[in-house]
């Protein structure tokens, strides 16, 4: 009987040897991940970020509306009154006005 308990012993050592040292690697990067979170969150850094985020988010949104307004608004009227006039008068600019 004295062997399964010796495998038993050194299973249970190489059992905690394993927890050990994940618990090492766990609290590790944690320190790690604390650090890289610190060095990013300076308020220079922050500022930065929200700057570049705040523009690219005013250039998509004012894109975006100026689209609606050729697209769907007073700026599709007036590119069509524009384009009706000009086809009237011959003068597109195109080989058709010579047509």
């Amino acid at each position: 009987m004295e062997p399964p308990l010796i495998i038993r012993l050194e299973l249970d050592h190489m059992k905690y040897s394993i927890l050990t040292a994940l618990s090492q690697h766990a609290a590790q990067l944690d320190r790690d991940l604390r650090a890289a979170v610190d060095a990013y969150c300076t308020p220079e850094n922050l500022a930065r970020v929200i700057r570049e985020q705040a523009k690219r988010t005013l250039d998509a949104v004012i894109k975006e509306e100026v689209n609606r307004f050729f697209m769907y608004g007073d700026g599709r009227a007036a590119v069509k009154a524009a384009v009706e006039q000009r086809l009237r008068e011959g003068t597109t600019y195109t080989p058709l006005d010579n047509a």
